[in-house]
């Protein structure tokens, strides 16, 4: 709250200087380049993954907060956002909204019109759930260099307009390109891309449930020789509601009863207390979900995602100051798109 408090003290004082920004870009592009700087400096002092964009004219003021598809900084845009105060007739937007298919631009030597655009779905049997996409353009080289870069970010360029900055960074799995379809290859166009992405996500199977069944996965490796256990809840798997719940508790409990392998030996009574505690004020009270819990090397971690932090603060409030088998510590990060969990979800 504090940071974004500074950056809004600043834009509020400085946010003259970038009424009719478009037509400043116009007529003097070196003095906009350096109000332009300002402000992502200012910026950057609040998170330096965010960048801006401008859109004024007579009728509207956009000031547009981009992590330019990097999903690691997407909850700053957003929690910068929703701490925005009125400010003039500014509009401020977490994130690059889509426009539609109402594009025509250059990248370097390279035109990126969405009707020259086509794309083949790219299935695999041992990933059904996942959307995955092959992307064309004529101008595509196998070969590293400036034509090459050029497309492949204009390509991302066009699915940011298309479908939106969130929608681009989260919802492939995985996208390469290529300059033409061999003959057997069956493509569409891009203007159907979204209409594949909404069926691929209507076909999984937690689709459109905000509290699908759990469906617990026990998974065992090693790490630096030392066994890891993993309790994971597999029904989250691309889960779509992930905004409704953006507190992320995790809980570590520092075992006091680890074996030498750094997993719980003898009474485990107190960990199975306070982990059910959670899982009823939580998951059960319908206020969020459990999604993993992690033993490895002496510690237990627990992480659940909640409605609101009242929630989790209501369920902590039922664990006892003390136990013998274990000390318990946690925190509460905003992570509305669970970014910070998907290591785990996507195993």
């Amino acid at each position: 709250m504090e940071r974004s408090k500074i950056f809004w003290e600043w834009f509020e004082k400085n946010h003259e200087s970038y009424n009719g920004f478009n037509e400043k870009y116009t007529l003097n592009p070196k003095e906009a380049e350096e109000l332009l700087a300002s402000l992502t400096d200012a910026l950057h002092k609040y998170s330096k993954g965010l960048f801006v964009e401008l859109s004024n004219d007579d009728e509207k003021q956009e000031l547009i907060i981009t992590a330019q598809g990097n999903k690691e900084f997407f909850s700053d845009a957003i929690a910068l956002v929703e701490d925005a105060p009125s400010i003039g007739s500014w509009e401020f937007i977490a994130l690059k909204p889509a426009i539609g298919l109402n594009f025509n631009f250059q990248m370097g030597e390279v035109t990126i019109n969405p009707d020259d655009l086509l794309f083949m779905p790219l299935e695999a049997e041992e990933y059904p759930n996942d959307i995955a996409v092959r992307l064309y353009h004529k101008d595509y080289t196998q070969e590293e260099g400036a034509t090459r870069n050029a497309v492949i970010v204009g390509l991302y360029a066009a699915l940011n307009m298309y479908l939106g900055e969130v929608a681009t960074a989260l919802d492939f799995d995985y996208i390469d390109f290529d300059d033409m379809p061999h003959p057997k290859e069956q493509t569409f166009a891009f203007s159907e891309l979204k209409e594949y992405v909404a069926y691929k996500k209507g076909q999984r199977p937690n689709a459109g449930q905000e509290f699908p069944t759990e469906n617990i996965k026990l998974l065992e490796g090693k790490i630096e020789g030392l066994p890891q256990l993993l309790v994971v809840n597999q029904a989250l798997q691309h889960y779509e509601f992930t905004q409704k719940f953006p507190y992320l508790l995790t809980m570590t409990l520092e075992l006091k009863n680890a074996g030498e392998n750094g997993l719980p030996q003898g009474n485990t009574d107190e960990i199975y207390e306070i982990e059910d505690v959670v899982y009823q004020e939580i998951f059960k009270a319908n206020k969020g979900h459990f999604v993993v819990t992690e033993t490895y090397n002496r510690q237990r971690h627990l992480y659940y995602y909640a409605d609101k932090k009242e929630s989790i603060e209501s369920a902590l409030k039922l664990l006892e100051n003390e136990y013998e088998t274990c000390s318990v510590c946690s925190k509460v990060e905003f992570d509305p798109f669970w970014v910070l969990c998907e290591q785990y979800l996507n195993i």
